[in-house]
């Protein structure tokens, strides 16, 4: 575990983030953050069909498709990842940490300057439901086993230097912060963990990646915002989104009538 310093490091994260290498983009970017089991991606479904109804045209993307290279790639990273997955022996266990992050950020990158942009090009509004900043968490969670006396300000920096030439800012990000035993808890009842093997490993890794998630968001809160569901039902939480999306979009266009 990193440094307890590093959990009260205030990061002035860099304001030039890049968008002036890839050209311009014209639909917003929105993002759906948080750990395994959140309920990103059905909290991101009925956000976007809510915005659908308001007359945008919304692009809903998990990834995209996986086509040469990337989709080796990712084949690989699932099932011949860089420490093992199922039984014991995988997430608390050393392994190439660096080799891991780079190769998910590779993945990423592609994502970013293939699919999330190509999105931004023919709609309205793109969400995402798997979030960018909860990867940055994962891969800041991955370095710091690997590097126990480097502060998790010193480890996000350094990612930052290998995103920022290709990273989509999202124009506003919503983290869903659950506890890590009730995101865990979740997992298990959708069949992750528990009595499926393969998972065993994952939920042991939480802890680490719910403490790396929550550094992300408290070191740029401008980019991030935190959202405690609670026991608020899928709707609520839905509808607040919308206001907060809404507040950022131009009233779209309806058949020429102003």
């Amino acid at each position: 575990m990193t440094s307890v310093d590093a959990e009260r490091f205030t990061y002035d994260w860099p304001t030039n983030w890049s968008e002036s290498s890839l050209g311009a983009r014209s639909g917003a970017l929105f993002t759906v953050e948080g750990l395994w089991g959140a309920g990103k991606s059905t909290t991101a479904k009925r956000l976007a069909a809510l915005l659908e109804a308001e007359g945008f045209t919304v692009a809903l993307v998990h990834y995209g498709p996986r086509v040469g290279v990337i989709d080796l790639l990712s084949t690989w990273l699932t099932h011949e990842p860089l420490r093992r997955r199922s039984g014991t022996g995988g997430y608390d266990k050393p392994h190439h940490a660096t080799v891991d992050v780079f190769l998910r950020l590779c993945r990423e990158a592609y994502h970013h300057t293939h699919t999330y942009r190509a999105a931004m090009q023919t709609h309205d509004v793109v969400i995402l439901d798997h979030g960018v900043y909860s990867k940055l968490a994962y891969c800041l969670a991955v370095l710091a086993e690997q590097h126990p006396h480097r502060t998790y300000a010193e480890l996000l920096l350094q990612l930052h230097g290998v995103v920022e030439s290709w990273f989509l800012v999202p124009d506003q990000a919503f983290y869903l912060d659950i506890p890590w035993p009730l995101a865990r808890e979740r997992t298990i009842l959708r069949g992750y963990g528990s009595g499926a093997p393969q998972s065993v490993e994952r939920l042991l890794f939480l802890p680490a990646y719910d403490r790396a998630h929550r550094f992300v968001a408290r070191a740029i809160p401008e980019r991030i915002t935190r959202l405690r569901p609670g026991t608020d039902d899928l709707e609520s939480v839905a509808q607040h989104l919308k206001g907060l999306v809404l507040s950022h979009l131009t009233p779209p266009a309806t058949n020429g009538v102003s």
